[in-house]
């Protein structure tokens, strides 16, 4: 090969690497900064669904469900609330949004039946990003917006959140008592049924453990004949912890069987009144 046929070779692949270092460089130099530039996503910031969550004052808050209607800009939320004995406050409802925490809006109540509540957030944007609604508990001479700052931060009970990113699309047709009955017994429903499942498998693993043990005292009473006066001794003691620890798990296995029975008669009644509500 010429010598400037050689030297042309050699500027091109000098030249190749070095737009591919610059090209690194770059890249690097725009990754590094670009947070500079772009901002973060928050995180999603939601309360946990059909989770009982304690409050201060001994209640306890279960979230069933968010449902958002973007054409009527309204927002419906499901929840319980487990009153605690003794307990003569009022609740009241309020909702913001992430980009006026500071504005609180009034929150129309649907239904309120044993607990159960039903709220209709209206004039929610559709870019709302994350809301929470807030809860109070107010005595019945109270009101909350004559409480002062700190008054009014001693009686909020707690904050349910949604985020924008994870809510459920809804249509807000139906607004009728028979329609919300219906979903509060969905929701009891398919927690029952969670809770039967859960109690089978213990009522299960229960008994698993007894058979266990018998084998086990089976075969240690299969042993005595062919051991020594102190063997015998010390093995007859490990037969009779056995078999306490057996009555000990029996006993548990009734209270674990009818705790199983108390929930099929449970599961049996919601299904009915299910259906009556269907008809």
């Amino acid at each position: 090969m010429r010598p400037k046929t050689r030297r042309r070779l050699t500027q091109n692949v000098s030249r190749f690497y070095l737009g591919l270092g610059v090209f690194f460089v770059v890249g690097f130099l725009f990754f590094g900064i670009s947070s500079f530039f772009f901002a973060e996503e928050a995180p999603v910031n939601e309360t946990p669904i059909n989770e009982a969550i304690r409050l201060s004052n001994g209640e306890t808050v279960t979230l069933h469900a968010w449902g958002y209607d973007t054409e009527k800009r309204t927002m419906r939320v499901r929840l319980s609330l487990d009153d605690a004995p003794g307990n003569t406050n009022n609740h009241l409802f309020r909702y913001v949004y992430r980009a006026r925490p500071d504005s609180e809006k009034e929150v129309d109540l649907l239904y309120e039946r044993n607990d159960q509540y039903v709220l209709e957030l209206k004039d929610v944007p559709n870019d709302f990003d994350q809301l929470a609604v807030r809860i109070y508990g107010l005595d019945e001479s109270q009101s909350v917006d004559a409480l002062t700052p700190e008054e009014q931060e001693n009686s909020l009970l707690t904050s349910l959140y949604t985020d924008r990113r994870t809510i459920e699309q809804a249509s807000h047709t139906s607004s009728d008592e028979t329609t919300f009955t219906r979903l509060f017994v969905e929701d009891e429903l398919a927690e029952t049924e969670r809770h039967l499942e859960t109690a089978q498998q213990s009522v299960e693993a229960q008994r698993q453990k007894i058979e266990r043990l018998d084998r086990d005292k089976e075969e240690l009473e299969g042993e005595l004949p062919y051991l020594s006066l102190d063997e015998q001794v010390e093995q007859e003691n490990e037969i009779f912890d056995l078999g306490r620890k057996r009555d000990e798990l029996t006993l548990e296995l009734e209270k674990l069987e009818q705790s199983v029975v108390a929930l099929e008669e449970k599961h049996d009644k919601l299904r009915v009144r299910l259906l009556e509500l269907s008809i």
